[in-house]
């Protein structure tokens, strides 16, 4: 009982150093008045900065520049809801990835990715193996940058790709046979430019060939197997693959 006891004070401890650390804050600012600038992790106190940065604005702010890798997906979903709400264009620069992809990229009425920059995604509130060790759920606080729970997560996304128009298999196709065969490895899978529209997207602007990147996995499609698929397929008959 004594060596159960230890090992079970071990993960706590460990927990509650692990608990300690936030990721550090988004650089926010808005270099003019009708341009908002986000370079950061979608943490929610983040987002919560650039939404009360647009609030306090004097005039309609039209555009986003942003460049993250995710992370908080409600974060993401707070500000992708603004941008859809708001009609923003966004400017990707560098990347967008993760969360970012998910819910601020899609929800945008125009995206323009500036050269090099790269669009991946990585899974969402459906995706596969990514259970949460038991142990997080003993300390509070300890994963407090996901907040959401499984449930809370699906609900969430269900109704927010609902809301935009986008199917939310854009976020899974890198998980589901047959195309997971193409990714080589990658930590992002994306996709080619003409693509983008068939999931629901509006109008996304690269200035470089996307297709040639070399940062992200690009699935590829025979001609109308895309189209097919999402015609034919639902979201829970996806992830069941």
């Amino acid at each position: 009982m004594s060596k159960i006891f230890f090992f079970l004070t071990l993960l706590l401890l460990g927990g509650c150093s692990c608990s300690a650390y936030q990721p550090p804050m988004a650089n926010v600012y808005m270099p003019d008045q009708h341009t908002l600038v986000f370079s950061g992790e979608t943490r929610t106190e983040s987002v919560k900065q650039a939404l009360a940065l647009v609030q306090n604005a004097k005039s309609p702010v039209t555009t986003l520049i942003i460049t993250s890798t995710g992370s908080n997906p409600a974060g993401g979903m707070m500000l992708g809801e603004w941008v859809y709400q708001q009609q923003v264009a966004v400017e990707v620069r560098e990347i967008c990835a993760g969360s970012c992809a998910n819910y601020i990229f899609t929800a945008a009425s125009s995206v323009k990715v500036d050269q090099d920059a790269v669009i991946g995604f990585q899974g969402g509130a459906w995706q596969q193996h990514w259970d949460k060790p038991w142990y997080r759920f003993l300390v509070p606080g300890f994963d407090e940058h996901k907040c959401l729970s499984v449930t809370e997560w699906r609900e969430r996304e269900i109704a927010f790709f609902e809301r935009i128009g986008v199917r939310e298999e854009i976020t899974l196709m890198g998980q589901i046979k047959p195309f997971a065969q193409q990714r080589s490895g990658k930590s992002w899978w994306s996709y080619r430019a003409a693509d983008f529209s068939k999931f629901g997207l509006r109008q996304v602007h690269f200035t470089d060939n996307y297709d040639r990147q070399s940062k992200v996995d690009i699935l590829e499609f025979a001609p109308g197997q895309l189209e097919s698929y999402l015609a034919t397929n639902t979201l829970l008959s996806n992830v069941a693959h």
